[in-house]
Formats: C-alpha cells, structure tokens, sequence
C-alpha cells in the first residue's frame, strides 16, 4: 500500500516540477546564467528537505554515497538546465514527455546489468514509444526554423540524461549503501547547490541583462518540490523493478503533465501530437507489463 501512496506523489510532483519549470521559463526566458541562478536557489532549498529526511532516519553516509551523488548530481543539475531551455523554447508537454520517455534507458538497463525479468511485450512497448516520438514532434513550418532544431536537439539531451539520472538511483540502490537514501540526496543536493553557483559566477550575464538579479520566486517552490521527489524515487527505484516502476511512474505524470500543459498553459494539440501521446501510453503499459 505504502508504495502505491509513493507512486502516486511521484506522479504528482513530476507534473508539478514540470509546471514550475515551464512557469519560469515561459515567463522570464532566462539566460543561462539566470537559469543557474534558478538552480541554485531550488538546490539550496532542497537541501534543507534532504537534510531533514537524513536527520530524521539516523542515516550515516558512506564513500559510496558520497561518490553515486557526484555522478548523479552532474547527470540531474545538468537535465534541469536543459529542461528549462528547452522549454523557453518549445512546448511544455512534448518536452516534459522527452523527459519522462528516458524511463527507456533505465528500463533496458534493469534486466541486462541487474537481471531483472523483462516479458515479450515490453520490448514491443520500448519501439512503439520511440515512433511516437516522431508524432509528438509535430509537423509544422515551424519546425524548420532555427528554434525548433534548437529544441529538438536539446529534448534529445534532456531524453539521455533522464534516463542516465534513473541508472545511477538504480546504481547508487544495488550497493551496500542503499539504505542511505535521504543521504544520497542530501549529498547530491549540496553538489548541484555548489555547481550551479559555480556555474553562475563563470558563466557571464548577458549585456542586455546586466545588473542586479532578481531572486526567481518559482525556485522556492520547485527546490521543496525537488527535494520530496528525489527522496520518493530513490526510495521506489530501490524496492520496485526497474521494468514496473519507470513506466507506471512516468505514465502517469506524462498523462498529468499534458492535462495541464492544455488545461493551464493553453498548449494546442493537434492530430498528429494527439495519435502520439497515444501511442506513448500504448507503450507505457506494455512496457509495464511482465509478460
């Protein structure tokens, strides 16, 4: 019971992250550095999450968590970077939908390095949500500009570095240290907290922009919002299989996340988007299914 609770509040927070990005992005068309800015601040606040979850469950942290937080704070800092720009760029619901289809990657990954069970119809699943990726991109004369090719080459990083964050929580969960959760994240937090100031103080502002930066308000939220969400993955990717947790997880924020992406952003999908998001959750659920 208590992991379909889980489930749940992972679904739930994965479209409000989403939707905080996308706010932001949308509303400010950040810089890079503005964007670091914004990482900072969500970091800073997540740590305070991560660092109550650790105090709370007496947890030690060990080298090996130390070191799987490294990787994965590069991996996550470096995705919400990209998520962000791309969606200044394109749409919320096709880039969010890039992101969550990077449950591929872990999925694969679980039945070859962990020999996990993987059924005859799970494959099939993995294909039919790779072609409708081609559906999801539209079709417009749009798509020749130069705005779009940006996008699309940045929902293509956003996709890899999805599923590359998922394969270091299944990682950092088949080592001695997995009981160390709320550490992990609280180590993570304290990288991506230092690289995005890092960051910030290289990356310079652009001239139109120079001067004093306001504080990004949605940061506030979206850090309290990274800080639960990160505790609730690592905690399911550690007790569910990689093949039933990615996909029902991200199924159900792709279905929340394109709900709002019409219902509060206005976001128009056409035919073409609406036969791709079918074709997603046609996939999900064969992808999800251990036959």
């Amino acid at each position: 019971m208590i992991y379909c609770v889980l489930l749940m509040a992972s679904i739930v927070l994965c479209a409000c992250k989403s939707t905080l990005y996308n706010s932001y992005a949308k509303k400010n068309t950040p810089s890079i550095n503005e964007t670091f800015y914004f990482n900072a601040i969500s970091y800073g606040v997540a740590i305070l999450i991560a660092l109550a979850g650790a105090i709370f469950s007496k947890e030690t942290i060990s080298l090996t968590t130390v070191l799987c937080a490294l990787f994965y704070a590069m991996i996550v800092l470096s995705l919400q970077t990209v998520s962000i720009t791309a969606m200044r760029v394109g749409a919320m619901s096709i880039t969010a939908i890039c992101v969550m289809y990077g449950m591929i990657i872990p999925s694969v990954a679980g039945p070859i390095f962990w020999r996990e069970p993987i059924g005859v119809l799970q494959m099939p699943g993995i294909a039919l949500m790779l072609v409708s990726l081609w559906f999801l991109k539209g079709e417009t004369p749009a798509e020749k500009n130069k705005g779009e090719k940006k996008w699309m080459i940045l929902a293509l990083v956003a996709f890899f570095l999805s599923g590359m964050a998922g394969v270091m929580e299944k990682i950092h969960q088949s080592t001695g240290a997995k009981e160390e959760r709320m550490s992990f994240v609280f180590v993570a937090c304290l990288f991506m907290f230092a690289f995005s100031l890092f960051a910030k103080w290289i990356v310079p502002k652009p001239k139109e922009k120079v001067g004093r930066q306001r504080l990004p308000w949605l940061a506030l939220p979206s850090g309290l919002v990274i800080g639960f969400y990160s505790m609730v993955n690592l905690t399911l990717s550690g007790k569910l299989n990689s093949i039933i947790y990615y996909p029902i997880a991200n199924g159900g924020a792709m279905i929340l996340t394109v709900l709002v992406s019409v219902i509060v952003f206005k976001e128009r999908f056409d035919r073409r988007k609406v036969i791709g998001t079918i074709m997603g959750l046609i996939g999900i659920l064969l992808l999800s299914l251990p036959i």
